[in-house]
C-alpha cells in the first residue's frame, strides 16, 4: 500500500514537468492522471485512456474516466465517489464537460480540501505540472485508490499556485480561444469594511459568476485577476446586483 509519505515523493518528483504520455495533443490534463495510475498506482496503461470501454458523447474528453469507469475495467483499482461525499488525499478527482469553469472537462489528482472549499490538487493544462487551487463547481465526483492510505496530506512546505492564477490562467486560454472572460470592480456599497468586491463572469452563460474579495479568505484574487485582464471596469451597485442575477 502507498502511503503519504510516497505520495508526497511522487508529487514533488513530477511537479514542473511537461507530461505527454500518449504523445497527442501536447501535456493534457489527462497526461497527468495517466502517469499518476500506471507510475505511481501500478495501474496498466490502457485502463487510464478516455476511450477506454467504449465511445461516447464524452468520448476523448478527461470526464470520460468518469463516465465509462465500469466499462473500461478502472474498478479493479479504484473506488468511485460520487460528488457531495468527502474526498481525501490522493483521489483523482473529475470536472465534466462544459462545466462553468471547466468547459472541456477536468482532471486532477487532490492533494488537499481548504477549508474555503477549494480543491488544492496536482494538475497540469495551464501549464506545466503544478499544485493549483482548483474551484469545485461541476465535479463528477473522485476516483478512490485502493492501493492507497493516507492521513493527513500537508502542502504548505511548496509554494502552492493560487486559485485566482489557475483562474486568470484559464482565462487567457478561453482568450486565445475567443471565449472572453469579464472582469469587474463594486468599490461603493460592497464589503461592510469598506474593501472593494470583484467579480469575473463568462458572458453569455448563466452560472459563472464568481466573487473575489481583494482581503478576504481568498486574499490576492483580484490583483491576480487584474494583473491578467489590466484593470477591472468600476460599476455601479445596480448594475453589479443586475450582472450577478444574470450569471449567478
Amino acid at each position: 500500500m502507498a502511503t503519504a509519505t510516497d505520495l508526497a515523493a511522487y508529487v514533488q518528483r513530477v511537479r514542473y514537468q511537461w507530461i505527454d504520455v500518449d504523445r497527442v495533443f501536447g501535456a493534457q490534463c489527462w497526461d497527468q492522471w495517466s502517469h499518476y495510475a500506471t507510475n505511481f498506482l501500478g495501474v496498466p496503461s490502457w485502463p487510464t485512456y478516455t476511450n477506454a470501454g467504449g465511445t461516447g458523447p464524452h468520448a476523448g474528453w478527461a470526464c470520460n474516466v468518469w463516465h465509462h469507469f465500469d466499462r473500461s475495467g478502472l474498478g479493479q483499482w479504484f473506488e468511485k465517489i460520487p460528488a457531495g461525499q468527502p474526498f481525501r488525499p490522493g483521489d483523482v478527482v473529475i470536472w465534466e464537460l462544459g462545466s462553468v469553469w471547466y468547459p472541456l472537462s477536468h482532471i486532477a489528482t487532490l492533494l488537499e480540501v481548504l477549508a474555503n472549499g477549494m480543491l488544492r490538487c496536482l494538475t497540469q493544462n495551464p501549464g506545466a505540472v503544478q499544485i493549483a487551487d482548483l474551484i469545485p463547481r461541476g465535479v463528477l465526483g473522485a476516483l478512490r485508490p485502493k492501493a492507497l492510505t493516507v492521513g493527513a496530506f500537508h502542502t504548505s512546505k511548496t509554494p502552492a499556485l493560487a486559485a485566482s492564477q489557475k483562474a486568470a490562467a484559464l482565462a487567457r486560454a478561453r482568450r486565445r480561444k475567443d471565449d472572453p472572460m469579464h472582469l469587474i470592480v463594486l468599490t461603493t456599497g460592497a464589503r461592510q469594511d469598506g474593501s472593494p468586491a470583484y467579480a469575473i463572469y463568462r458572458p453569455g452563460v448563466k452560472g459563472s459568476w464568481e466573487e473575489y474579495d481583494k482581503n478576504g479568505a481568498r486574499k490576492q484574487y483580484a490583483n491576480a485577476l487584474a494583473s491578467q485582464f489590466g484593470q477591472p471596469m468600476e460599476v455601479t451597485v445596480e448594475r453589479w446586483l443586475e450582472l450577478k442575477e444574470k450569471y449567478a
